[in-house]
């Protein structure tokens, strides 16, 4: 399909899809050295920070596969996604769980419900009335909803992941089946599930304030590249709607992008899981600079002793590059830097309870950058897991260092308005609030007005960047 044909396909789908969403206009699929895949989305116009681009609505929306003995996490409901406890099966008998009647008899399920209980599921003597295995197939049966919809189209223009492996989703079905499946529809299902592998997105809904990981196709969004710098974030809304909103000032005639991987990785974690899962090596500027616009995150300290210098690749995008010091010049082979993030990595998973004074002694003794990505993950998990009105001061007053440090790594990172500076920003107001709670008979009108100030200009930044995201607990932003 020519590029002009795709265009006016995805503004049709814009246009009609989910009750008239308006997302086109200020940019374009194009192809050629605009963009950095030979084909992208492009700005026809300017866009100030904040400024939404597109709202994007999924074509399929699916759960995350379980292990085939029903371990991982728990299933959810097959139409609501609403976590299920105790799980039963669809009372239509096509095997996926549900959570009652009402669920099984709405009209986003029948058809897939008709079309699975005409394969015959297997059932198990333990009495079960759900399949593991038919769950796992969700995302392939619910791709022949494309092919019989009006935008099947999106079937042949969208990447696919290339692979001679067999697709799991689709052997998941074979295997729970009776009968055989048609070859057309095993085809139609193959091809889903490799764009879905290609370029899925990760939605979260929020259900009785239980947060659930789905995978959706968004089919405009699909249309972004790469980049580790990149210039949009986006939020979900409570329809799984995509709002995609510029993070950086972006200019006509510039490629608009977005992250296939985390942004706070170091390029060595980063590459290894854009080459595992999407297939590819990113060359942004970002990659290619060893520091990292300064931050050396993939660093580790000096193992020479009395050396204050950083262990970093001499070529980031060699995944077998020698590392070497900047100060001493200790060279140090790629298979040594894996057994050292390995043992890093495992120290830090090893601390269960964090005490600020001990994990500042830990990392001091065992020489250890403090923005390791190992340290960094279980910072952030600490100010995602923690509750204010529970902390000491010493903790309270360590997570407000931690949400600052995070906040300028963000800027250093060149990330701009992006998701996780709106969600610290949000962590850092608490922290303030809470700080101001147990301290407002001891601190006088002025010091509490900066104390104001700082909780004003922090909820400015987190309603700007996360605003409409259905996922954010309301009830626990005080």
């Amino acid at each position: 399909m020519e590029i002009n044909a795709i265009n006016d396909c995805v503004k049709n789908y814009l246009s009609h899809g989910d009750g008239g969403i308006k997302g086109y206009g200020g940019w374009t699929i194009s192809t050629g050295s605009a963009t950095v895949a030979g084909r992208g989305v492009v700005a026809t116009r300017d866009y100030s920070v904040g400024d939404v681009i597109f709202v994007d609505v999924p074509l399929i929306v699916s759960p995350r596969a379980m292990g085939m003995d029903g371990t991982g996490s728990w299933p959810v409901c097959a139409v609501c996604y609403a976590v299920m406890m105790t799980p039963t099966g669809c009372p239509g008998g096509c095997r996926l769980p549900v959570c009652g009647r009402q669920c099984a008899d709405r009209p986003e399920h029948r058809d897939e419900c008709r079309y699975v209980r005409q394969l015959r599921p297997k059932t198990k003597s333990d009495g079960q009335t759900w399949s593991v295995g038919i769950y796992n197939a969700i995302t392939a049966v619910r791709g022949l909803s494309i092919r019989d919809g009006k935008y099947r189209y999106f079937l042949d223009v969208l990447q696919k992941k290339s692979t001679d492996k067999l697709t799991f989703e689709v052997e998941e079905l074979k295997r729970n089946i009776s009968m055989e499946l048609d070859k057309e529809d095993e085809q139609i299902m193959v091809t889903t599930c490799k764009i879905m592998d290609a370029n899925c997105f990760e939605t979260i809904v929020n259900r009785s304030n239980k947060l659930t990981s789905l995978k959706g196709l968004y089919p405009v969004a699909a249309f972004m590249n790469h980049c580790c710098v990149p210039n949009t974030m986006h939020n979900f809304n409570e329809k799984l709607q995509m709002i995609a909103k510029a993070s950086l000032p972006i200019y006509k005639g510039q490629e608009i992008t977005t992250s296939y991987t985390y942004s706070i990785w170091p390029t060595s974690l980063r590459q290894n899981h854009l080459l595992t899962s999407k297939q590819f090596i990113c060359t942004c500027s970002r990659c290619c600079d060893t520091e990292e616009f300064g931050t050396k995150l993939a660093a580790l300290n000096c193992i020479v002793k009395n050396c204050d210098g950083r262990i970093l690749p001499i070529n980031p995008l060699d995944k077998k590059s020698i590392w070497q010091c900047k100060m001493c010049t200790k060279l140090v082979s790629s298979t040594e830097m894996i057994c050292f993030y390995k043992d890093v990595e495992t120290l830090m998973k090893s601390i269960s309870v964090f005490c600020p004074k001990s994990f500042e002694a830990i990392l001091k003794s065992f020489n250890i950058h403090k923005d390791s990505p190992f340290v960094i993950d279980l910072r952030l998990k600490f100010i995602w897991k923690s509750k204010n009105n529970s902390l000491n001061l010493e903790q309270l007053l360590y997570k407000e260092k931690l949400c600052m440090e995070m906040l300028d790594l963000v800027q250093k990172l060149r990330l701009g308005q992006c998701r996780l500076l709106g969600l610290i920003s949000l962590e850092l107001l608490k922290v303030i609030k809470e700080k101001a709670y147990r301290f407002r008979r001891n601190w006088n009108t002025k010091t509490l007005n900066v104390f104001e100030g700082q909780i004003s200009k922090l909820k400015e930044i987190y309603t700007s960047v996360l605003d409409e995201d259905a996922n954010l607990d309301n009830n626990n932003i005080q």
